[in-house]
C-alpha cells in the first residue's frame, strides 16, 4: 500500500546507507531561500566532506553569487541545464509547485529525490505516481524528510500496529500565519490571545497551510494516514517560536512529545535543515545508528 510504502519511505530516510558507499554523494538542489541557503553553507565546510552540493537551481537569476554557492557549484534557472549536472540526489527545498512539475522526471532517470515540501503529497495521484515510480526497478528513491517532526522512529514503529489516537497541535507567532486562510478568521496583527485558526484532519490542514503544516502531513504519512491525524492550528501571540505538542495512544503504548523549536523564519523552524544535512549524512553513512 502507499502508506505502508511511504513509512519504509520514512524509515530509509532516517536510517539507510546509501546505495553511493565509498564515494561521496552528489547533491543537485532545487531552491535557495533560508532552508537551501542553510544547507549549501553547511555543506561546504568539512564537516559534510561526504556530501558533496554539484549544483543549483533557483527561479530567478542573482545579482551576485551568493556566498553559500562557491564558484564549482553550478547555479542556474534552466531546468535542463540542471538535469543535466552530475548529482546522485536531489534535494528539494522549492515548494510543493516544483514538485508537482518536475518530481516524477527526478525518479523516472533513477535519481534519489529528497523532499521538504510534504504536503504537496495531499494530493493522492501525486503521490501514488511517485510511489509506482520509485517501486519501477530501474525508478530512483523517494524520500521524506523528517523536517520538524519530531519522534517519527517511535511513532512509524508504533503505527505497525494499532493506534487508538493521535493529535497534533502546532502553535505560532501570528506574524506565522500571515498570506494563509487565518487572515479571513482573525485579524492577526491586532491578536491578543492564542487563537485556534483550524482544527481538522491533516489532509485538509496540510492542503490550506501548506507552507506551515508540511509536518502534519509527514506524521500522517508515517502513521495514520492523512484523513486520520487530528491537527489543530493556533495563532499565539506568546509563543517564543513555532511549537508542535504531539500525543499518540496504541497498542505499542503511549507518547506525548512538545517541542519549542528555534525560528529560521516566521513560518520555518531551524531544525528542517538540520533534518535535511542529517538525512544526507545517513545516506552517504556506511554505519548508521537507529535503523
Amino acid at each position: 500500500s502507499v502508506s505502508h510504502h511511504i513509512t519504509s519511505i520514512l524509515n530509509l530516510n532516517m536510517a539507510q546507507p546509501s546505495p553511493t558507499n565509498g564515494r561521496q554523494i552528489r547533491v543537485g538542489m532545487v531552491g535557495l531561500g533560508a532552508i537551501g541557503s542553510y544547507v549549501a553553507e553547511a555543506l561546504n565546510t568539512d564537516r559534510y566532506d561526504s556530501v558533496r552540493l554539484v549544483s543549483v537551481l533557483v527561479q530567478t537569476e542573482r545579482s551576485e553569487r551568493p556566498s553559500s554557492c562557491p564558484a564549482e557549484v553550478l547555479l542556474t534557472t534552466d531546468v535542463e541545464q540542471f538535469f543535466s549536472s552530475d548529482w546522485d540526489v536531489c534535494v528539494e527545498v522549492a515548494g510543493q509547485p516544483w514538485l508537482k512539475q518536475h518530481a516524477a522526471r527526478v525518479l523516472k532517470v533513477g535519481r534519489s529525490l529528497l523532499v521538504t515540501s510534504v504536503g504537496a503529497f495531499t494530493d493522492d495521484a501525486l503521490l501514488q505516481e511517485l510511489t509506482s515510480l520509485s517501486e519501477s526497478p530501474s525508478g530512483g528513491r523517494l524520500l521524506i524528510a523528517a523536517g520538524a517532526m519530531p519522534g517519527i522512529d517511535w511513532m512509524s514503529s508504533a503505527a505497525l500496529e494499532d493506534i487508538e489516537e493521535l493529535t497534533l497541535e502546532q502553535r505560532k507567532r501570528p506574524e506565522g500565519w500571515l498570506g494563509t486562510p487565518a487572515e479571513a478568521k482573525v485579524d492577526l496583527k491586532s491578536l491578543q490571545e492564542a487563537t485556534t485558526i483550524f482544527e481538522g484532519p491533516a489532509r485538509e490542514a496540510a492542503a490550506q497551510f501548506p507552507k506551515n503544516a508540511n509536518v502534519a502531513a509527514t506524521l500522517a504519512l508515517a502513521t495514520v494516514g492523512l484523513d486520520q491525524l487530528k491537527v489543530r492550528l493556533v495563532a499565539d501571540p506568546q509563543a517564543s517560536g513555532p511549537m508542535s505538542q504531539i500525543k499518540l495512544k496504541g497498542k505499542a503504548g503511549e507518547i506525548s512529545i512538545e517541542v519549542k523549536g528555534a525560528a529560521l523564519t516566521q513560518r520555518t523552524s531551524r531544525i528542517v535543515p538540520l533534518s535535511v544535512l542529517k538525512a544526507l549524512r545517513n545516506l552517504a553513512a556506511s554505519k548508521v545508528v537507529g535503523v
